[in-house]
Order: structure tokens, then sequence, then C-alpha cells
């Protein structure tokens, strides 16, 4: 998605400077063809090659075309551009008219057949080609043009044996276009290659120095001159001049040599690694370098390119400044696999090289050490997760060490100036994922007075980098900092004031809309800091600690709930109530509030975690969290909280199927309320709400109304937890629709539906029109359920709840089947998958179900065998969450389809073991589908109530 958007913003800002009225046409149509398959195309990835083509054909387009009159311009050119605004043209009509034909077969996505795109892939090739050509012909006439403008003197003489220039790399990958920008610079100015070490500046410069271009032009004036093999401290004036003297083959009057070689003869010249020389060891050898380097690109024979991870360059330099970035995604998977051949997951890969930030030299040093190991992927992951930048060195020198590539930036004498300082904030951004925001620096480092300037020395050096607001560093940089540095993940330096900021920030906030949001920017600077602190904390610590961490969870439920990595930590700590006298450590951020104790103990960092895992709908995890809070809360007499924990556990296994052990946990938590006197008016509605949940799933319909409507009744007063209203609301209408009664069902789904509106909740509006579809299904009025659904899920996708929209698209697949339009339904659940993917496996029970809809499609279809297997698959997922309802419904459906293969032995194993399993779920089995009508079979589907009549061998 974020490589479309950027291809058409690119498309669209080059229609704006090309002066050619049919330029403008093809890249406005290519705009038009990319925001079609952007807004409305499923297959989205296919068309990722399509787009870099684009994109690569609008550079080309501009760079021949910009600042020419037309007349100008080439003919064949324009010819050339008349055919591919007719080519583009024809795919604009194909991909449009699939995007018109998805509106009305009302699908979500269209989607494009991958011969065709490859088929425009090989096509758009032709004409990029064709543009490279005229680009190319148009550098060498401008170059021939200023070589003859220039006054030429008499040759220096020198040697014949010149060192010859090193070729291009042969292993060179996504770097295409920024040899070309750097070739367009070069006409008129030098160019600069800045980036942090082993970011490829090198081999930027070597494909460039090679370029038919500068070949044609340079011959053998072409010269790569390394400053890499020496230190800082060793680079005099002197060193300088005899470095490039020495790749001019010039052996005397070496100052006076250089300078009559560069300025009688054309030369193209690389000064590799420049940093080394820019950070000379005295000041006077660095200014005279300065200067020398300021008077040779003063040369209009000479045209330079420097490698830096310096950004200081002289100011009387003129020259262009190229960052080299990491690599993209698909560059990196092709050096990593050429040199190390995978066969697995591309998503494994990607995820592994994710993890180096696309780091040129990582790549290459990891893909070395696991070719030479002789690795599977599963054994370079495991030693991945164990060594990590033990497995980033093969060697000494920059090119076979990460350590050695990064050490000659922090060795240098910009850097030791700074003396501990430097280091430190180094130390701090690599402690902190997200990195150090810049509003932040002063409070971090309150004893650093020229904080802005050490940052800014370490941003120069490209060991260090600003984004969106924050100074942060690469990962290879990180693992180094935070590994070779300090030995262990435990940080040896000191982090008071980063945690005081932090955790008086937490106290600050305290609910939805009192600014938490910046959580979202911070979040895993956050997690990294509460886990430290978290699994080092002594009973002493523990009231700030546990204070800190339970907001944080809370923040991030209310502001970005996903999946952290604090359990273990917060289960480790100290059972049993903290000391309110914290050790010095988190003195500075043990705020007293008046009136207020803290109370903040393990049992409440427990009870939080549940609360996010149910949040997340990650349930077999959150009863397992509520199970050991309940244990710590009675630990701490806490009854009331306890019994809580006791009936969150109670919904969890209602939500599983298992109804019996839901009415035995909510029994408890009664109990336990009643005998130490917690049961508020409040606590008994919230318990009939669960009651009333558990009892409608086991068919006491009736009961399960009065319950709830009891229940309803207390929270339409007591509006401190509108969320129990809206259940109650949801759970009344799902009777009703159970009970036949529709039109009272539809009553109150609308009545949640407003109460959502009017609080503007996106996610609970998807919920409440997800209920409404039920009843116009119920009511045969299958289009406006399909109307129904469909918007549910845009509010999911906008109230950025990936669940919600999963259960949309589970719940219109189930409908498209019903309806027989398979294939809709399997461009439903592709889709559905991938949303899954996305979701990150954040909810361990959204796979069983959505596998159970997708083998339900095909045994509608009547693909028997891969119904077979999806419901078998369905079944394992399922087990393995203790999904017992799902395992009910897929050992029945399995039952079912061996009764279609005339396995009579077989169907009467399967629904003996579905009766076994709606016994120890505590329900009827003829009330397997209460709550789940888009997972009923078909009512041709007869095996199962003939089973249940004791009639299935006689029919």
């Amino acid at each position: 998605m974020a490589a479309l958007t950027n291809t058409i913003g690119a498309l669209d800002l080059a229609k704006e400077v090309v002066p050619l009225e049919v330029a403008k046409g093809v890249l406005s149509t290519l705009s038009t063809i990319l925001t079609v398959v952007k807004n409305t195309m499923q297959n989205k990835d296919d068309f990722a090659e399509i787009a870099s083509r684009c994109n690569k054909i609008a550079k080309s387009i501009e760079r021949s075309t910009r600042g020419k009159l037309e007349t100008e311009i080439d003919p064949t050119v324009t010819q050339a551009l008349g055919e591919l605004q007719s080519f583009v043209g024809d795919i604009e009509k194909t991909v449009k008219a699939k995007e018109h034909c998805a509106a009305i077969n009302r699908a979500f996505y269209a989607s494009m057949d991958r011969d065709s795109i490859a088929k425009w892939k090989d096509q758009l090739d032709y004409f990029l080609r064709m543009c490279d050509h005229e680009l190319i012909v148009d550098t060498r006439m401008v170059i021939s043009d200023i070589a003859r403008a220039l006054k030429r003197g008499a040759e220096v003489q020198f040697e014949s044996d010149c060192e010859p220039p090193p070729p291009r790399p042969s292993m060179f990958f996504g770097r295409d276009d920024l040899v070309r920008d750097a070739l367009k610079s070069l006409i008129d100015k030098h160019v600069v290659l800045v980036g942090p070490g082993g970011i490829g500046k090198s081999s930027i410069a070597k494909a460039i120095l090679n370029e038919d271009a500068v070949v044609a032009r340079f011959k053998d004036r072409r010269f790569f001159v390394r400053f890499d093999d020496i230190n800082a401290s060793q680079v005099t004036h002197n060193t300088f001049i005899g470095r490039i003297a020495g790749a001019l083959a010039l052996t005397s009057n070496l100052l006076s040599s250089v300078k009559t070689s560069l300025a009688t003869s054309e030369a193209f010249l690389v000064l590799d690694n420049a940093e080394t020389f820019q950070d000379a060891a005295s000041d006077a050898d660095s200014s005279r370098i300065a200067e020398l380097i300021d008077e040779l690109g003063s040369l209009p024979s000479l045209t330079m390119v420097l490698t830096t991870r310096n950004r200081r360059v002289s100011m009387n330099l003129r020259h262009a400044t190229i960052d080299v970035p990491p690599l993209e995604a698909s560059a990196a998977r092709q050096a990593f696999t050429e040199i190390y051949p995978v066969d697995g997951s591309q998503a494994i890969v990607d995820g592994l090289l994710s993890a180096l930030d696309f780091h040129t030299l990582s790549i290459n040093l990891l893909a070395h050490v696991a070719r030479e190991n002789r690795w599977t992927l599963e054994e370079l992951m495991r030693s991945w997760g164990e060594q990590q930048t033990h497995l980033l060195h093969l060697g000494d020198g920059k090119l076979r060490s990460l350590s050695a590539t990064i050490e000659l930036s922090l060795t240098s004498s910009s850097i030791t100036q700074l003396g501990n300082d430097a280091r430190h904030v180094m130390q701090v951004g690599a402690f902190l994922p997200q990195g150090i925001n810049e509003n932040d620096l002063k409070v971090f480092f309150p004893d650093i007075a020229n904080i802005r300037s050490v940052v800014d020395t370490l941003c120069r050096l490209s060991l260090m980098y600003r984004k969106l607001g924050a100074y942060t560093m690469l990962s290879p940089i990180r693992m180094h900092i935070s590994g070779t540095r300090q030995g262990r993940d435990i940080p040896s330096f000191d982090l008071t004031h980063v945690r005081q900021h932090y955790y008086t920030q937490l106290e600050d906030v305290t609910s939805k809309d009192d600014g938490g949001a910046w959580i979202g920017t911070e979040d895993a600077n956050l997690e990294r800091l509460i886990a430290h602190d978290v699994s080092r904390a002594t009973r002493k610590d523990m009231a700030v600690v546990c204070r800190a961490c339970f907001h944080f969870i809370r923040q991030l439920r209310l502001h970005k709930p996903r999946p952290i990595a604090l359990r273990s930590a917060v289960l480790g700590l100290p059972d049993g109530n903290p000391s309110t006298k914290p050790s010095n450590i988190l003195k500075a951020v043990c705020r007293p509030h008046p009136g207020h104790a803290l109370p903040f103990g393990k049992a409440r960092c427990v009870f939080a975690l549940a609360v996010l895992a149910d949040d997340l709908v990650n349930v077999t995890e959150s009863i397992d969290l509520y199970t050991a809070a309940k244990q710590l809360f009675l630990l701490d007499r806490d009854h009331c909280t306890a019994a809580l924990c006791l009936e969150k556990i109670a919904n969890a296994y209602t939500y599983l199927g298992k109804i019996a052990d839901a009415e035995r946990t909510l029994e408890e938590a009664l109990t336990m309320r009643r005998k130490y006197r917690t049961l508020s008016r409040f606590d008994e509605a919230g318990i009939n709400l669960y009651t009333g949940d558990a009892v409608m799933r086991r068919g006491g319909l009736r009961e399960a109304l009065v319950l709830l409507a009891s229940a309803r009744e207390h929270f339409e007063h007591d509006r401190r937890s509108t969320a129990y209203l809206s259940w109650a609301m949801c759970l009344q209408g799902e009777v009703e629709l159970s009970s036949g009664n529709s039109k009272a069902a539809r009553r109150h789904f609308e009545a949640r539906l407003s109460l959502h509106t009017h609080m503007n909740d996106n996610v609970a509006q998807s919920s409440s029109l997800l209920n409404l579809s039920t009843v116009e299904v119920a009511e045969g009025d299958a289009a406006e359920a399909h109307k129904l659904l469909q918007e549910a899920f845009m509010r999911a996708t906008g109230g950025k709840s990936t669940h919600d929209a999963c259960v949309a698209l589970w719940h219109r697949a189930a409908l498209a089947s019903d309806e027989g339009d398979f294939d809709f339904a399997r461009d439903l659940l592709r889709r559905l998958h991938a949303e899954l993917a996305t979701f990150g496996g954040r909810s361990d029970v959204a796979t069983p179900i959505a596998t159970y809809i997708s083998a339900r499609n095909e045994l509608f279809a009547q693909d028997y065998q891969t119904a077979k297997n999806l419901f078998s698959r369905a079944l394992e997922y399922s087990e393995e969450q203790s999904f017992i309802l799902f395992q009910a419904r897929s050992t029945r459906a399995l039952g079912e389809i061996s009764l279609l293969e005339k396995d009579i032995t077989g169907v009467e194993v399967w629904f003996a073991k579905t009766v076994t399993l709606c016994d120890n779920m505590g329900i009827p089995p003829t009330f397997l589908y209460i709550n789940g009508r888009h997972c009923k079979l078909k009512d041709s589907h007869r095996g199962w109530d003939l089973f249940l009549e004791g009639h299935l061998r006689s029919s």
C-alpha cells in the first residue's frame, strides 16, 4: 500500500514538471491505474513490480524532458511516449472494468489475474529500456559538450602503471536509482554519498565509476582512492596528498604534480571513506585538506565523488549530497539469497532482514555465516536469537566485521572530543527502541549542557538520525552499542532521568481524552523501560514500578491495544503487598499524592495484562492471567477483585463454549461476594449479565431473558459502565433472535447502534451493524445483510480493530456460501486470512473460526476432500486453544462428510465425539449452533439430526 501511494505521488509530481502533453498524459494514466489498484484490487502485492516500473518510467521521462523546449526533444522520444500512452490506456480500461464488475457484485475488492500483470510488466520493461536509452544518449551529449568547452593545458607526465579502477561490484542490488541520480548530478557538480558505515556507499561509488557514460568520457583517467585502511589520527595533509598521488602513479613533487595532473587532463576521482581525512589528526591538517579539496573541486577538468559518514562537507565545494538509505526489502532479500539460497518462508527471511533494518553489510555478513555453517533457515533463526551481533563478525576489517566498521566512527576525534557524553547519549538511544524524542533531550540529559550539539555531531557522523521527531539509530548500530559495549541486556548506565520523565507522564494521564495518545509514539520505549525495571524490582521498588506498569497497560489499551512482552517479568515479581518506601533508585519518581496510598502491586499488574489479553480476544491467555490474578488478590485479602476475576474467567469460558465451567465459576464468584459482603447492586447486575449469556447458550432462553432484562434495567440507571449496557442489549437481541422473534431482536440491536452512534464509537457500531445483519438474514434479505456487513467492516477498519474487521469478513463469507456464491466467498476468505496475517496471531480464536468458515464453504461447494482437510485443521486449531465449541462444530461437520462418503461407522464415531463434547460443554446437542447462525450447516445435511433421533442406520 505504501509503495503504491508513494509511486502515485511521484507520478503526479513528475506530471507537473514535464513539458510534453503526451508525457503528461502517460503519467496521468499511470497514476489513475495505480489509484484503482490501491482502492479496489485485492492482490495489490502482485502489482509491486508494476508500481516499481511506473516509478522508474516517471523518473526517466522527467530526466529526458525536464527543462527542454518541445523542439529540443528527439522525435523518437516523442514517438515512444505516444506508443506508451496507447499501451497504458488499454491497461486503464482493463482495471476500470474489473473495478466496475466488483461494484456490481457487491465485492470489497476486485482481483486481476497474474498472467495479465506479467505481460504488462514485460511491456513496461520495453518502454523503460527505450526511455533509459534516450537518457544515456542525452547524458553523453551533455558531457561531450562540457568537455569541448574546457580549456585544456599541457598534459602532465606520469607513470604508465596507474592502478586500474575497481570493477563494478558483482553483487549490486537495489541501487540503480541512486546511480542514475548521481550521474544526473555529476553533469554540473560533484557528488557526496552520505550514510552510516556498511550501508553500501563504496559499492555505489564503484558502480558509478564503471557506468558507460563515465567510462566513455574518462577512460583510464578514473581513480579510486581509499582511506578506510588508516585511522583519522594518522592522517596529515601530506598523507592525504600521498594517497591521491599514489592513485595517479605520481612519484615526485606530489602536491604540484597532483594539481597539474588533475587540472590539465579530465579525470574522475573517488575519495572513499572521506570521513577519515575530514577528521584529521590536527585542526591545521584538517583545515589544509579542506582547502585542497575546495581547490581541486574548482577545477573544470575534475569530477569528484566522495563517500563519507560525515555530513559536514566544505562549504566551498559545489556538490550534491545523496543520502544512501538501507536497502528496500526486495533488494535486501535478493542480496541475502544470492549468497545463501533459502528454502523456506519468505516472510521469515523478510522478518530477519527487517530486524537488521535492511543494512547492507549486516545482510552480507549474516548470509555468509549461514552459508559457511550450512544452516537451515530454522537453525539460522535459532542462532540469531541466541547470538545476534556475534554472527556479524567473520574476521578483521570493516568488510568482515560489523563491530569494526562501527568502531571506525566511534573512535573518530569528533566523538572522542565529546568524552563520555556521546557514549551516554548513544547508550540511551540504543536502549529506547523508538529513539529519543527531540523535545525530551534536555529532560533526559540535564547534565549535558551542549546536548543539542552532541546529538547533531552523532547525526552528522551517521551514528544516529532523526526520524519523525525522534533521534534513533539503525538496528546494527543499536545492537553493537547495547551488546558489545554492555555485554548484557541490563544497562550499566543511569536511566534515572528517563524513568522520571516517563513515570511522571504516566501519572499525569488518567482517562481516554486527557492526552494519553502520546503512548502511541513512545509505547515501545515505555515497555522496554518497564520490562527492565520490573525484572529487577525488589519489594521496596514494587509500589512505584507496579503503578507505572498498571498505568502503561491501561493507556495502551485505550490508545494502541497490542500484545506486550511483560508477562514473565510481572509474574516473576514477589507476591504480596509492596513496601511504601521505595529504594534509592526509584525515590526520584515516587511522587506522593494527597489522599492516595500506593496499592499497586503484582496482582493489579497481572489483572491489567489479563484485561489487555481480553481486549485482543486472546481468550486462553486471559483465562491464565485472570486465574493468576485471582490467587494474588486472595493473598492480598482483596476478595472483591478476586470475585471479579472469577466473573471474567466465566465470561471467557462461555465464549469457548465451556458453559458448565462458566456457570460453576459464576456460582463461586457469587458465593465469594456474599461471604465477604462485597455484593453491590452493580455487581449483582453484572453477574446476571454473565449468567444470562451462559444460560442462553445452553438453551434456557426464557430464563436468560429475565436475567438480561434485570441487568439492563440496572445499567440504564447506573451509567458507570456503558459497556455493560451495550452488552445487555446485544445479548437480549441474540436471545430474541434464537427464539424466532426477529422484530424484538431488531429493536434491541437498533437501540445498541443508537447508543454507540451518539458516542461516536466506530468499533461498537461495527458490532451493532453485524448484529442487525443477522436479523436481515433471518428475515431473508441477504442483499441488505451484505450492505450492513460491508459497513461493519469499514467501521471496524476505521476504528483500527482488526478482530472486528475479521468478524465482519467471516460473517459475509458465510452468507455468500449460503447463497451459493462460492468464488465470492473464497475472495472474502482470502482477504480474511490476509487480515489475520496482519493481526499477527493476537487472537487465539480467530484462526479456528476462519478455518471453519473456509471448510464450510468448500463443503457447500461439494469439494469434500478440501472441506475434510480444512475441518480437520479447524479441529486441530480448536483443540490447541481449548475452543471446545468449534471442536464440536468441526467434528459434526466431519461426520456429515463421512455420511456423504457412505462411511456409516465413521459417521457414528464423529457424531459420538460431538455428543461427548456437547456434554462437556454443558449444552444440549440441539443447541450447538445457538448464537452461531453463520456456522450452521445446510438443512440437507441430515446426518446429525438422524443420529440424535436414533434413525441413522435405518435411513
